[in-house]
């Protein structure tokens, strides 16, 4: 039997992602979550779940949005001008400091364990922990804390196996832009290895903040209709698909 975790990325990120991505698990087939923890309406959202019981919650570690957890001071080479993360990569990395990255990912970690929900497993924001050097530090945290950290690409999954860090069989990023389709979702789960496969997402109700803060943000909303179709939830039925969360692995 295919066992399929389906996560939502960026809760937290605004009001309108965090209430898309409740309606996604409340009617839909979004069976985890990971949230944003520098984000100013992480603690408050996060209350939402815990309301609901909802336990399959992770961190999604980030370095490219917002803000630092830490004091700018902390982390100077993670930062612009405006004490933002720097919003691509190819600004941050050959600049960062690989210790004030470890200080910042780990504080976003507590930060989410202070609000006493203990967190599913972990994942990162643009992907940051599958290059080199924050995919050690990272695959580190994983161990240390016991959770399951996402297999971003193929790299990423052979450094968690030769670590034994628990993760999926197999993991998809094709539900997104112009692939987003009821067919896109059949075919990851038909095409996938193994036994379990995370199918990543980001449904949202977009709000004008979601605009202003991402580039991806109308076809959130089409995501989340897509994974709250009835049609959808029938055919994992009729095809004996098991919906799973990272507690389940």
């Amino acid at each position: 039997m295919k066992k399929v975790i389906i996560n939502a990325d960026d809760f937290g990120l605004t009001d309108g992602c965090s209430e898309g991505i409740i309606k996604a698990i409340k009617e839909g087939m979004v069976t985890s979550t990971t949230v944003m923890m520098n984000m100013p309406y992480a603690n408050k959202e996060l209350e939402k779940l815990r309301a609901m019981k909802f336990e399959s919650v992770g961190v999604h570690l980030t370095l490219t949005c917002g803000k630092p957890t830490l004091h700018t001071e902390e982390v100077p080479t993670l930062i612009d001008e405006a004490n933002n993360f720097y919003r691509r990569k190819d600004n941050l990395f050959p600049k960062m400091d690989l210790g004030e990255v470890e200080r910042e990912l780990r504080n976003q970690i507590e930060l989410f364990i202070k609000t006493g929900l203990k967190p599913s497993h972990l994942d990162s924001h643009h992907h940051i922990h599958m290059y080199d050097g924050v995919r050690q530090i990272v695959a580190k945290l994983a161990k240390e804390y016991n959770l399951p950290l996402r297999c971003a690409n193929t790299e990423t999954k052979k450094y968690l196996e030769e670590n034994n860090i628990l993760t999926t069989d197999d993991f998809s990023m094709e539900f997104y832009g112009e692939r987003v389709s009821v067919d896109t979702i059949k075919q990851i789960i038909e095409n996938s290895y193994g036994t379990t496969v995370e199918i990543m997402t980001h449904p949202a109700m977009v709000d004008e903040e979601l605009k202003n803060l991402s580039s991806y943000s109308n076809i959130r909303l089409k995501e989340l209709e897509i994974l709250t179709n009835k049609e959808l939830k029938k055919w994992f039925v009729e095809n004996h698909i098991r919906l799973i969360s990272f507690n389940n692995i």
